[in-house]
């Protein structure tokens, strides 16, 4: 039974229930005077004060079932969810910019380059016809005899998002005299773009609130981790991974493997700052490192039966690259730390509207990841071929 099941009413329920009530009463108050006659249920002026009536007991009961939805933290959503996370010292995390390094070459190493602020550059259109854009946010100078320099660069959106994958960022929206490309390379965020904590994050969190409140469970650890935010999850290894006495908390960041600012942010949470300000119990030696990276190569070609195939090979890359990312897109499940790439999973997000078959030649087997390692997107090649029949 849902909570909404507790108190809901339909509109003939509460109609006939009144009319039940009416039948049932109404000899006895016309004897009294309060009624001057029995009253017609079928039309009239009296017929239509009672539909109102029961139409407005109605809504009260739609509005009950809202209230009572919002009055339990397994059900509550929105500013309501975030009431019933308040009294237990939790708040929504918000959203934050991604920053990181571009780098900007140029052909002849002759003469110097200014790169005022406010420079942009930008991402071609992903499979959703999605551009990512960004700024400089310091004004750098290519030096004579160089080719190139790293510029520190900010997304102009909020979210998890902007958070691409090396090479994506490649076009100079405003012109750069003496620039000739621009590049992202790998590792190049220095802070991970973060979306709004949504509702089911921050539900998790409320739950852990309480299932730590000793402050030496693996429920603890998960609970100060997942509280930083750009932290999209938290893998505990509390059977002894170091030795006797030793933990390790296995952070995934919003990019996939974390910033190192990212990690020494979790550390200092749990493990202080040094001023008395520690989370962890005393006994416990406590490790806060991003999982090892697994890479992984994806050679694919798409057997296509209709549609067209520009279409069909953005969509497919884009859903591959989200099965490598941290938010779901469109039932792709990303991989989580010590989830295996395994061949199904990999085919999954190629297989939409219009391919008959995926041909994937790497990798050639599953991927093994450890508990502590995590799938990364080392490279992605699709091609297409069209069926001979559909």
């Amino acid at each position: 039974m849902s909570i909404q099941d507790l108190v809901s009413k339909s509109l003939d329920t509460i109609r006939q229930e009144m009319f039940d009530r009416i039948a049932a009463v109404q000899e006895e108050y016309a004897a009294k005077g309060w009624l001057p006659i029995r009253l017609n249920l079928n039309k009239g002026i009296v017929r239509g004060l009672i539909e109102l009536w029961c139409w407005g007991l109605w809504q009260l009961y739609q509005f009950l079932a809202l209230v009572l939805i919002q009055a339990f933290p397994d059900t509550a959503t929105g500013s309501w969810l975030d009431l019933h996370c308040k009294q237990v010292g939790i708040t929504r995390k918000p959203a934050t910019k991604a920053r990181g390094i571009v780098y900007f070459t140029r052909a002849a190493a002759a003469g110097n380059v200014p790169i005022p602020t406010g420079r942009v550059v930008r991402t071609k259109p992903d499979g959703s016809g999605t551009v990512y854009r960004y700024v400089t946010t310091a004004a750098v100078i290519i030096p004579d005899g160089a080719t190139e320099v790293a510029v520190v660069v900010e997304a102009e959106e909020y979210g998890a998002g902007a958070n691409v994958t090396a090479g994506q960022i490649s076009e100079i929206s405003t012109v750069i005299p003496g620039v000739d490309v621009c590049e992202n390379r790998a590792g190049w965020l220095t802070a991970e773009g973060v979306d709004e904590e949504q509702d089911e994050p921050l539900r998790f969190r409320y739950v852990l609130a309480w299932q730590g409140l000793s402050g030496c469970t693996k429920q603890a650890y998960q609970a100060w981790a997942l509280s930083v935010t750009g932290v999209v999850s938290a893998r505990i290894l509390d059977q002894h991974p170091r030795g006797q006495g030793t933990i390790d908390v296995v952070i995934q960041g919003s990019a996939g493997l974390p910033t190192e600012g990212l990690v020494a942010a979790v550390d200092a949470k749990i493990n202080g700052t040094g001023a008395d300000d520690e989370l962890t119990p005393i006994n416990d030696d406590v490790l806060v490192k991003g999982p090892t990276a697994v890479d992984v190569a994806i050679v694919a070609e798409l057997v296509i039966s209709s549609g067209d195939p520009a279409a069909i090979l953005a969509q497919a890359e884009n859903r591959e690259r989200s099965l490598f990312g941290t938010t779901a897109v469109a039932g792709v499940n990303p991989f989580g730390v010590g989830a295996d790439a395994t061949l199904d999973r990999l085919k999954w997000p190629l297989m939409i509207a219009g391919v008959k078959k995926v041909n994937l030649t790497s990798p050639a087997d599953d991927v093994p990841v450890d508990a502590d390692g995590l799938a990364v997107l080392e490279s992605l090649e699709l091609s297409y071929v069209w069926a001979d029949e559909e």
